[in-house]
């Protein structure tokens, strides 16, 4: 479990399409996590004929169900407010 205070990797919240900070993470059946419209867009433009995920390449015939990631929108959020906070103080001394 997680102490209070550690510091977590903005990488290993990073959706890998967009290289950003996920935005409404969620998660596709293989258990990638992607940013919601990144991964629809991936789905979108692709021209094979089924979806893949971008990371393992595993293949679905059908649009698979995207489920939100609650638990990374919730760590997302939190770096979001320590890296705030971390420059609120950097800027007031």
């Amino acid at each position: 479990m997680a102490q209070r205070g550690a510091q977590l990797d903005p990488r290993k919240l990073s959706c890998s399409i967009c290289l950003d900070l996920l935005k409404d993470p969620v998660t596709v059946p293989c258990g990638h996590s992607y940013c919601s419209r990144c991964i629809q867009r991936h789905w979108e433009e692709d021209v094979s004929g089924f979806y893949s995920c971008p990371q393992c390449r595993k293949r679905f015939l059908v649009r698979p169900d995207l489920t939100k990631n609650i638990l990374l929108a919730e760590l997302v959020e939190d770096l979001k407010n320590t890296e705030l906070q971390r420059l609120s103080t950097w800027t007031k001394g």
